[in-house]
């Protein structure tokens, strides 16, 4: 008898164990995300780009672009590293294989509609090309690509998805709901994203909308799946998409 009453107690404490509750869910891993954290990602994001500006008008040629891109990453990087030391967000670094479609599925499709976007009024789009005097690539291309594909891509999801939209998040969730945080949270870092690209090289429109679909689409999958490397994901495929049309666009020029 007392066998099955301790079974019977086992199987409903079991049924009434609840999971651990995701970063969006909950606040006590996302408690030091707060309004200081996001005023000082933001105020570094701004100092690395003007200190980028400065080092492409100042430092030599052949090492501006390079010490341009290594300036911002790490204006991106302290943050982000500055916020993972206070506290991981439960479940935000959490990868799963599915993760990888994701990146290949939405890269290539955001990678598409720019084309499309590009080809609105009539005129199909060029395919885009980089200076070639004998018409193969420059020796630099692979390192740049590989640079932008992984590098950026992961610095600037980390930063801008991982850490300025779960401030938002976090920040909003209590005063005005889950939704409307998540929309909010959405915007914002993409807003953020476009114009720090725009203030850094100086986008067309047609680049900024493409740039604020990306954002929208990696914030969405962040708040969605509670999961950062998704977006990372998607990131990489569509800056791999877009060196892979060049690459192709130079050799076949």
């Amino acid at each position: 008898m007392s066998d099955v009453a301790d079974a019977s107690t086992g199987g409903s404490s079991r049924r009434r164990r609840r999971r651990p509750r995701l970063w969006r869910e909950g606040r006590s891993t996302t408690r030091r995300w707060d309004l200081g954290l996001l005023a000082w990602a933001v105020c570094a994001l701004g100092a690395g780009l003007l200190a980028q500006r400065a080092a492409s008008a100042l430092f030599p040629p052949e090492t501006a672009e390079a010490s341009a891109r290594a300036i911002v990453w790490v204006a991106l990087g302290v943050p982000v590293g500055v916020a993972f030391s206070r506290s991981r967000p439960r479940g935000l670094l959490r990868l799963r294989p599915v993760d990888v479609l994701y990146g290949i599925v939405f890269g290539v499709a955001l990678r598409a509609m720019q084309g499309a976007v590009a080809g609105i009024g009539g005129v199909p789009a060029a395919w885009p090309s980089t200076f070639s005097s004998d018409g193969s690539l420059p020796e630099a291309f692979l390192a740049e690509a590989l640079a932008d594909t992984i590098g950026a891509a992961m610095v600037e999801e980390f930063f801008f998805r991982g850490v300025v939209l779960v401030c938002a998040y976090v920040l909003l969730r209590e005063r005005s709901g889950r939704v409307p945080a998540a929309i909010a949270a959405v915007a914002f870092s993409t807003a953020l994203f476009v114009l720090a690209h725009q203030f850094a090289a100086g986008q067309d429109h047609l680049a900024s909308i493409a740039l604020a679909a990306v954002g929208a689409v990696t914030g969405a999958f962040v708040v969605a799946t509670g999961r950062v490397w998704p977006a990372v994901a998607v990131h990489m495929v569509f800056n791999a998409t877009g060196y892979a049309l060049v690459a192709a666009g130079t050799l076949l020029s």
